[in-house]
């Protein structure tokens, strides 16, 4: 019979041993906490993005009305439909990054020689703090 070494024994039963519970735990908390920390990134460049997205449409609209009006047509467009049925702009050009719908009034109170072209905002209510306007 052989004879069996008791570190042998010992060694072999470590090789074997698992995680335990309090270390899966560890991980896992780690991995929420990067998670959590990328995302709070990730959401404020998006919030970044949708707010330049909305200048650069607003921008956009106030070019196409410009257009319009120097491309001796009928003098100011009454909407964006005007615009769309012109060429000058898409359907997708109606609504702004939160979903609502750009706001037109042409001729403009700040631009009376064009068009006042306003984005709500993310809080999706006109009149506050942060609608954004072509005649900022």
């Amino acid at each position: 019979m052989k004879k069996v070494n008791r570190w042998s024994r010992r060694c072999a039963r470590n090789v074997q041993r698992g995680f335990t519970l309090l270390e899966i735990m560890i991980v896992l908390a780690i991995m929420g906490l990067i998670v959590t920390a990328v995302s709070i990134q990730v959401f404020k460049q998006l919030k970044k993005a949708r707010i330049s997205t909305a200048k650069i449409e607003v921008k956009k609209i106030a070019d196409a009305t410009a257009r319009a009006m120097a491309g001796g047509g009928t003098g100011c467009p009454k909407g964006i439909d005007d615009l769309i049925a012109q060429g000058e702009l898409s359907k997708n050009d109606t609504k702004d990054p939160w979903g609502t719908p750009f706001i037109y009034k042409c001729p403009g109170t700040d631009n009376p020689d064009g068009a006042d072209v306003l984005s709500a905002g993310p809080d999706k209510q006109p009149g506050t703090e942060d609608d954004i306007k072509n005649a900022d």
